[in-house]
C-alpha cells in the first residue's frame, strides 16, 4: 500500500470512520449487529450472580457513529448515546429540515472474505435495509426493529460497504444472490506495474545490492507470462491468476527461491490437481517432465540462484 494511503487509513481507523473486519463459518449475526453477552464481573472480581446484557456489533455501533455526525453530535456525544437517543434525535431534527447526508463525515466498514460467512445468517434483516432508496432519509426508507433491543434500526447513507473477496477459492460459494445485487463489483486482477513501480525500482539499489533486482524483474516477467497461460486454459481460467503480492516483500535471491518453490508453485500445482503434464506445459508449452518440475517427483525446485535464474530464462524465452 502507497506510505501516503497507509497513513491515511490508519488515521481514518484511530477516528473511528473506518472498522475491518474478517468473516468466517462462525460468524453470527450477534456479532454484527447485536447481541446478549454474559457478564460475570471484572476481572480479579469473585461472583456467583451472572448477568446477561445487550451488546452491540460492529456494524450497529459503526451505523450509530455515521447517523450521529450527519446530525451533527461530536465523537464523544456519540459515544455516550445509544443507538435510540441518536435515532429519536434523527427524527426529531428531520421533522424541521433535510439532513444532508451527502457533505456528512463518511464511514466504512470493511469485510475481509466477505463471501466466507454465512450472508444470510449474519445480515438478517439487514439485506433489504443495504439497497440505496431504503437507507435512512430515501425516498422509500425503510426500517426494522432489531429483535433484542426492540430499537427501531435503519442504515444511514453515508456509512458504505467495501467487501473482499477471492473469487479463486471454489471451496466456497462466491456470494449469496440476496447480497449480490446490493453491491456493485470491482475485479481487481494482478498489477504487475505496482511491483515494478513501487518495490522493484523504488528500492532498486538495496535490491542491485543483494543481487535480486534483475531476477525479480525476470520473475515478474515470468507471472505475465504465466498468468497469460492460466488465462487461455479453460479448466483453470482468469479468476486463478497469480498475484504480483507473491514478490512484493522479497528482498534476497534466498527469499525469491522461498518464493518461487514453496509459494508461486505448489500454488500452481493445486491449481493444476497436481498434473505435471499440465504444469510444464503452462510454463514451458510442453508437457514432458522439466528439470524442475517431473511427473514422478513433483516440484523439484532450486538448488541455488542459478538454477531459479535458469528456470526464469525458459519461461521468458517461450512466447
Amino acid at each position: 500500500m502507497d506510505d501516503n494511503l497507509n497513513k491515511k487509513f490508519n488515521e481514518f481507523k484511530q477516528k473511528g470512520y473506518i472498522e475491518f473486519i474478517t468473516f468466517h463459518p462462525s460468524y453470527c449475526y450477534e456479532e454484527f449487529m447485536e447481541g446478549i453477552t454474559v457478564h460475570t464481573g471484572n476481572e480479579g472480581e469473585t461472583t456467583d450472580s451472572v448477568k446477561y446484557k445487550l451488546k452491540s456489533g460492529i456494524f450497529k455501533t459503526l451505523c450509530k457513529r455515521a447517523l450521529g455526525s450527519a446530525i451533527g453530535f461530536n465523537k464523544e456525544e456519540i459515544e455516550t448515546k445509544t443507538w435510540e437517543n441518536i435515532y429519536e434525535a434523527y427524527l426529531e431534527k428531520s421533522k424541521n429540515q433535510e439532513i444532508n447526508f451527502v457533505s456528512a463525515q463518511k464511514y466504512i466498514l470493511i469485510i475481509d472474505e466477505i463471501n466466507r460467512g454465512d450472508i444470510s445468517k449474519i445480515f438478517g434483516e439487514l439485506i433489504t435495509l443495504l439497497e440505496t432508496d431504503k437507507r435512512l432519509g430515501a425516498d422509500n426508507e425503510l426500517t426494522a426493529t432489531l429483535p433484542y433491543s426492540n430499537d427501531i434500526f435503519g442504515v444511514p447513507p453515508n456509512l458504505y460497504i467495501i467487501g473482499t473477496m477471492n473469487t479463486a477459492d471454489r471451496s466456497i460459494a462466491l456470494i449469496d444472490v440476496a447480497l449480490r445485487r446490493r453491491f456493485g463489483f470491482a475485479e481487481m486482477t494482478p498489477d504487475f506495474s505496482i511491483l515494478e513501480e513501487e518495490h522493484i525500482e523504488k528500492n532498486k539499489d538495496k535490491l542491485e545490492k543483494s543481487g535480486v533486482y534483475g531476477l525479480l524483474l525476470e520473475s515478474k516477467k515470468a507471472l505475465e507470462k504465466i498468468n497469460s497461460k492460466i488465462c487461455d486454459e479453460k479448466s483453470i481460467g482468469r479468476d486463478k491468476q497469480i498475484g504480483h503480492s507473491f514478490l512484493f516483500h522479497i528482498e534476497t535471491p534466498s527469499e525469491l527461491i522461498m518464493a518461487w518453490h514453496n509459494e508461486i508453485l505448489p500454488l500452481l500445482e493445486e491449481y493444476c490437481y497436481s498434473d505435471y503434464k499440465k504444469i510444464n506445459k503452462i510454463l514451458f508449452t510442453k508437457e514432458e517432465d522439466s528439470k524442475w518440475i517431473k511427473k514422478k517427483e513433483g516440484i523439484v525446485g532450486f538448488e541455488n540462484i542459478e538454477e531459479l535464474n535458469s528456470f526464469l530464462e525458459k519461461i521468458n524465452a517461450l512466447g
